[in-house]
Formats: structure tokens, sequence, C-alpha cells
């Protein structure tokens, strides 16, 4: 029972960390990083699957071969072993990764050819998925290919183990959580090796060994599948946390820019990539909020680029009016450029231009979504957006527009 729990939750997490993997890469398909780590799910996942008894048993009999899926599993957990290899060589020097693996590569290829060789050569009577180091644990053959599988192994975890534990202590905190889960994978990986070692030097002995070996390999197995596998999965469940953490004021923010983006999209329907049915109303629900923030903040700005310098006559008494009216400095600056774009706005419709004097400040403002942190400008433009609404901004706007050509606001 516990041995098929064991392979059960493996293979599981392995599962899990894939697929997650698997829908990064076919964002960034030519990141090696996430082609690493990709690759590093799907073997051990390979691995605890093929060794898992049902799916041993049909390897064997669909193969015709005896014992296949022990050389399945096994392959495939040096492949997971040397992608957790290239991953860390990445991490730490990308510009010698590859030379450094290829001298990796070919020791697992030798390895590999040794487990192979061994195999072919070894009597199996029958498939056996869960006692097969103890029914052929002193077999010569066996024993060779055991050696073969466990030293280069044995070396992959050692190297893991030493690269991870110098890369942790550059990494950030997040980051370094990872590795520490990846590191403690490697090192029940590295218990494996060892207790499989035993095992096979007390059978070649002819010592009965005391304790349960498929007890004892399936827990490490699971211990070091599992814990791997939450490394690579706990960073897309921190980014989702924080998603949902920052869902409210992401949701809050999208809204009060509407009446902004409303008024731009009017005078300019092309700034819109995709025009909503319903353009005058936001959906009750709005998912992606990340990229819709990001997407209405750039249709802003290219709207407020579009009209062009602000008149910072306009922006000026509506901000000393605002001032006046014990708003906050913040919310006077939003009241300022609000007027400005109301005015601004009426002109880009009746074809006229401003005439008044150009704060360059002030149109840099517009400009500034593109190159910072989106939600601090996001923030800025939804009190701009709100402060359309006001009577104080509207009435600023009306008073510019009434005035004679060349009139002062009063």
């Amino acid at each position: 029972m516990l041995v098929t729990v064991g392979h059960l939750v493996a293979a599981f997490v392995a599962a899990v960390a894939f697929l997650v993997k698997l829908r990064a890469l076919g964002r960034d398909p030519a990141n090696p990083r996430i082609l690493a780590s990709a690759g590093i799910c799907l073997g051990m996942g390979v691995a605890v699957t093929a060794g898992w008894a049902p799916v041993h048993s049909l390897i064997d009999r669909v193969s015709g071969v005896p014992n296949l899926a022990k050389l399945v599993e096994h392959g495939s957990a040096l492949l997971a072993a040397a992608a957790i290899q290239f991953l860390f060589l990445h991490l730490g020097d990308p510009g010698r990764a590859r030379r450094l693996m290829a001298r990796r590569g070919v020791f697992l290829a030798v390895a590999f050819g040794v487990m192979v060789a061994a195999f072919s050569r070894a009597d199996f009577p029958e498939a056996e998925p869960l006692h097969f180091a103890e029914r052929y644990g002193d077999l010569p053959p066996v024993g060779v290919y055991m050696l073969a599988f466990l030293t280069c192994l044995g070396v992959t975890v050692v190297d893991i183990l030493r690269v991870s534990a110098g890369y942790a202590r550059y990494a950030g905190a997040r980051l370094r959580t990872s590795m520490r889960l990846l590191s403690a994978g490697a090192a029940f990986g590295a218990g494996f090796v060892a207790h499989k070692a035993l095992f096979i030097c007390l059978k070649l002995a002819g010592v009965a060994p005391p304790w349960p070996e498929p007890a004892a390999t399936q827990t490490l197995i699971m211990l070091s599948v599992s814990l791997i596998g939450a490394s690579f999965v706990l960073a897309t469940v921190r980014k989702a946390a924080d998603g949902v953490r920052a869902w409210p004021r992401r949701y809050a923010t999208h809204r009060d820019l509407h009446a902004l983006w409303y008024l731009l999209y009017r005078a300019m329907p092309s700034i819109a990539l995709h025009p909503p049915r319903r353009p005058e109303a936001d959906s009750r629900w709005a998912w992606r909020l990340g990229e819709r923030l990001y997407r209405r903040c750039v249709e802003i700005s290219d709207g407020l680029r579009t009209l062009g310098p602000l008149d910072e006559s306009v922006a000026g008494a509506a901000r000393q009016r605002a001032v006046a009216a014990g708003w906050s400095r913040e919310r006077a600056d939003a009241a300022g450029e609000a007027a400005a774009i109301l005015v601004a706005l009426r002109r880009f419709a009746s074809g006229a231009t401003a005439t008044r004097e150009v704060d360059p400040a002030l149109e840099s403002q517009s400009m500034a979504v593109a190159q910072a942190d989106v939600q601090a400008d996001a923030s800025r433009l939804a009190l701009v957006s709100t402060a359309l609404s006001e009577e104080l901004v509207r009435a600023v706007a009306a008073r510019t527009l009434d005035a004679p050509a060349g009139g002062q606001q009063a």
C-alpha cells in the first residue's frame, strides 16, 4: 500500500509540475531554463510512472522483454538529473553551460551504454516490478547495471548539491526557497543512491538485508520527486497568490480608468486594440486583469499623445481651485490634468489646437506609462479619470472653452 501511494503521489506532483512548465514553455519556447525545467519534470514523471507496478507490467507485456520498464525508469531518472545540472549551469554561468554540459553528457551516455549492455546479458525469467533488487541483485550483470546507474546518478546528485548550494547564496529570498526545496529533493536522491548501493553490495556478498527494500526505496523516491516538483510549482503558486491578493486593487483601478479611456475612445476609436462590444460599460468581471490594465494604460497613453500638448493654463487654474477647495496635492494635480484633457478633447473634435503655454512636464506624464511601473501609472491615471466627473473640473474646462480666443482664464 505504501509503495502504491508513494508512486501515485510522486507521479501526481511531477505531472502538475510538468504541466506548469509546459505552459510556460509555450510562452517562451527558446528559454533554456524553462526547457530544462520541463525536462526535469518530464523525466521524473516518466521514471515514477514506469516504476509503478501496473505500468511496469504493461511495458513488459507490450515489449515482450521482462523488466524493460526498469531500464526506462532508470534512464528517465538519469535524464531528469542531467536536466537539473543543465538548469543550474544556465543559472550560474550561461556562457559556459553548453560546454560544461557536453562533458556531463558524455559521462551519461557511457553510463547508460553500460547499463544497456549489462541489461541485455542478464537472464530475467520474469518481470519483477517491486522486488527487482531483492530477487536479481545477486546476479553479476545486474550488479554491473546497478553500479553504472548508481555511479552516474550519485555523481550527478553530488554535482547538483554542490552547484545549488553555491547558487542559493546569491539568489533572492523566494528563489532561495525554491533552490532549497530542490536541494532537499537532491539530498533524498543521494539517500536513494546510498541505500540502493548498500543493498546491492549486501546481496552480492550473500548477506540478506534486514529491512524491506521496496518500502525504503519508494519512500526516498517519493520524497525526492515531490520536493523537486514542488520547487518548480512553488513560483507559480506564489505568482497566483499574488494575483489573487492584487485582484481587488487592479479591478478597482481598471474600473476607475474607464471614464478617461471612454472619452479618448469616442474621440479616436483607433486607440483600442480590441474594441469592446459595449464600450460604454466595463464587464462586471474582468479576467487577466494584469494584461487588461496594462493594455488600458497603453491605449490611454496613445490617446493623450494623439491629443498633443495639454494647456498648462487650464491645468493651473483647475489645480488652484482644487487646492483652495481643500483637495490633496495629488488630487489637485489630477484635477488640473483632467481639466486640460477635457479642453484638449473639445479642441481636437473641432479641429482647433491649443494656443496657450504648454508645460513639457505635463505632456511627459502622459507618455511615461510605457516606461514606468504599470500599477503606479494606472493609479495616477485613475485619479485623473475620476476627476473628470468633478463639478470643479468641468467648470474650469467650460469657462476656458467659452472664453474669447486669446482671452485669459479667470
